[in-house]
């Protein structure tokens, strides 16, 4: 009786402690390149979405489309995208509702499987992005959380505590922590405990753990299952 209880409660505990391996990548990446990646364990693929293009005030990325149907190709079935929002005084940026809604028109044109739209939350020294002051980043923010909510698509928010303090003034401005998070800190522990708290989390769902992978074209990550 008491093997069959231990044998039991391993059973029900493990699943809650599996973790995917994925791959994120912001280029084209082949079918063979996925086919090895998902060789070596990685069966989750993130793919950008959207870009920032502040010049042209945000678009699809143009790999996005070939990108996803090579994953699709190696076998890929687990897959999400991230948006890196337009954004900034200085640019003649769509409104969050539009780029939202060119990526929902790609995914309906193609027929496109995605699980959730990561939302990545950074600063961008190139383009400049989130120059509008702590309390107008907020703002900003706030607005990107209501488009893609009334899009009705799961979303995810993908950011660093770093990243949120120079934004957004503090670790401890929340903006939606109902969301699911996804991390960046490169400290190559294949974990999801959130070491630094902020945004009103206290766990996450995903840690993108290195920007180093043997194809040079990925950054690695692991998410509860």
């Amino acid at each position: 009786m008491i093997r069959f209880i231990v044998i039991t409660l391993a059973t029900l505990i493990s699943p809650a402690f599996a973790l995917v391996h994925a791959v994120d990548s912001s280029t084209l990446v082949s079918v063979a390149t996925y086919t090895k990646a998902r060789g070596e364990g990685f069966t989750k693929a993130i793919i950008r979405g959207f870009e920032e293009a502040c010049g042209v005030g945000g678009e699809v990325d143009p790999n996005f489309v070939a990108t996803y149907n090579n994953a699709r190709a190696a076998g890929y079935t687990d897959i999400d995208t991230y948006w890196f929002p337009c954004t900034g005084s200085t640019h003649n940026c769509k409104s969050f509702a539009t780029q939202i809604a060119e990526i929902g028109a790609t995914f309906s044109a193609h027929s496109m499987k995605i699980g959730t739209i990561w939302i990545d939350l950074e600063k961008d020294s190139i383009c400049n992005n989130w120059d509008f002051g702590t309390a107008g980043n907020l703002a900003q923010a706030k607005a990107i959380i209501s488009a893609i909510k009334a899009s009705g698509f799961n979303f995810g928010i993908y950011s660093t505590p770093g990243e949120w303090s120079a934004m957004f003034g503090s670790t401890s401005v929340i903006l939606d922590d109902t969301a699911p998070l996804w991390f960046a800190t490169f400290n190559d522990v294949q974990t999801v405990t959130l070491g630094t708290h902020f945004g009103g989390w206290t766990t996450a769902v995903g840690h993108q753990y290195t920007d180093v992978s043997a194809s040079g074209q990925f950054d690695l990550s692991v998410f509860v299952s």
